[in-house]
């Protein structure tokens, strides 16, 4: 794969996999889906939605601690470049 592109070879091997690998333009097409599906516990701070299509179940996560984690990276880092690298406490 370079840059993002599969080249035949390598869909070709995601396909036959166990499980099967979707290409990720094929996760673009069921985002529309997935939106209008309800958001469900699988355990606490762990919300899930569930797709099921073409005989394969779709989950999507979202880990409420690791969304904290990267704004918290994010916040960091923006705080850094606001004071120029500046050590502010």
């Amino acid at each position: 794969m370079d840059r993002g592109v599969p080249t035949e070879e390598v869909l070709a091997e995601m396909r036959q996999s166990d499980p099967p690998v979707p290409p990720k333009g094929r996760l673009s097409k069921l985002e529309q889906e997935l939106l209008a599906k309800p958001w469900q516990e699988a355990r606490p701070g762990v919300p899930v939605k569930l797709l099921p299509q073409d005989g394969e179940l779709y989950v999507f996560a979202e880990s409420r601690d690791r969304v904290a984690k990267e704004r918290a990276m994010r916040r960091r880092q923006l705080t850094w470049l606001w004071t120029d690298g500046r050590n502010v406490t």
